[in-house]
């Protein structure tokens, strides 16, 4: 009897502290979907100040604006993003610290890809699609 008291009290306390997360979660997956949509927007209008707007110092300083016009026609041409397109938030993956937000985007034709971005604090840090 006393082991389940004390099991159903571990259990409400780690259901509490689940819940704790829950609240804090849906506003780093709201501002990561923003960026995400934002992102992917930028490519399909060859757009390097929209695009790079939301990422950190680091990030900026590896995306090239005299590259990126060429770099977004190549990646619209094979993913186009010009076109209307839907942004579905599907999970996060944490390795150590990091937090990577995986997303599913589902293009005009119906095509689909997934896409990951990374955020440190409210910025974006890495953006991949894959």
């Amino acid at each position: 009897m006393k082991f389940s008291i004390v099991a159903a009290g571990l259990l409400l306390a780690a259901m509490a502290a689940q819940c704790a997360v829950a609240r804090a979660q849906p506003a780093q997956v709201q501002l990561a979907t923003r960026d995400m949509t934002q992102m992917l927007s930028a490519i399909g209008h060859s757009d390097y100040k929209s695009f790079v707007a939301p990422t950190t110092p680091t990030f900026r300083a590896h995306v090239g604006s005299k590259k990126f016009p060429a770099q977004a026609a190549a990646i619209d041409a094979k993913i186009p993003l010009s076109q209307p397109f839907a942004v579905k938030y599907l999970t996060t993956q944490r390795v150590g610290s990091t937090i990577g937000y995986i997303f599913e985007v589902t293009l005009q034709g119906g095509n689909q890809v997934l896409t990951d971005l990374t955020l440190n604090g409210t910025k974006v840090s890495s953006f991949h699609l894959l």
